[in-house]
């Protein structure tokens, strides 16, 4: 995948965008693939989907069993040896960029997903067929303040974690919340306290109309 940028205030016009600066070269650039002379050869890898293979050491009859429980997988008889197929799918992308303001260039910084991966992969159910429409793409600047809490809390996110992002900021605010209900309710409890001991401003039967008392 390669990125290209540019203003909004310019529209979409692909023809006047800026590639973003930093990105490896594609690693099927000198490979047996189709590679377009317009297509740019710096770009990062992502993989649709992975395949793992487990050889395994089991009967016949629980084989297939034996797959799906521990790996999620099929089985498959191979001539000398028992194998289980896995797979992974692609859920999402999240790339970072950083703005040069030197160069008025965007460059890139690594992925948003945690050990700095720039996609992420989920178990593929066997039977499901999968589409890749739901596929998230996102750009972000390292400056996000999502970006800036995933690499604090060392979560990552796909947002997804911007949710968890959301999450932390309510608890926080609960929680002060909570706080100030406390301090309020001991402030209160502490002036009923004070008051307990002070004395009684009306008088009693004996003052009522004598000099000095305090009658009403």
């Amino acid at each position: 995948m390669a990125a290209h940028w540019g203003e909004i205030e310019r529209g979409k016009n692909y023809e006047i965008m800026k590639p973003v600066k930093g990105l490896p070269q594609c690693s099927s650039v000198n490979e047996k693939f189709i590679w377009n002379e317009d297509d740019s050869i710096y770009g990062i890898d992502i993989p649709a989907w992975k395949q793992f293979m487990y050889e395994v050491d089991c009967n016949y009859e629980d084989c297939e069993e034996y797959c799906k429980d521990k790996y999620g997988g099929a089985y498959v008889k191979g001539v000398n040896k028992n194998v289980c197929y896995s797979y992974e799918i692609l859920q999402g992308i999240c790339v970072v960029i950083k703005y040069d303001p030197l160069k008025d260039d965007y460059v890139f910084h690594g992925g948003c997903y945690p050990e700095n991966n720039t996609y992420r992969m989920v178990p593929g159910i066997l039977g499901e067929e999968v589409t890749f429409n739901n596929v998230k793409i996102e750009i972000r600047e390292l400056s996000d303040p999502i970006v800036q809490v995933g690499e604090w809390t060392d979560y990552g996110y796909n947002l997804g974690h911007y949710w968890r992002y959301v999450s932390f900021v309510l608890k926080f605010l609960l929680l002060a919340a909570l706080g100030l209900l406390g301090y309020v309710c001991y402030d209160i409890y502490i002036t009923r306290e004070k008051f307990k001991g002070a004395p009684n401003l009306i008088g009693g039967e004996e003052d009522r109309g004598m000099p000095g008392g305090l009658g009403m």
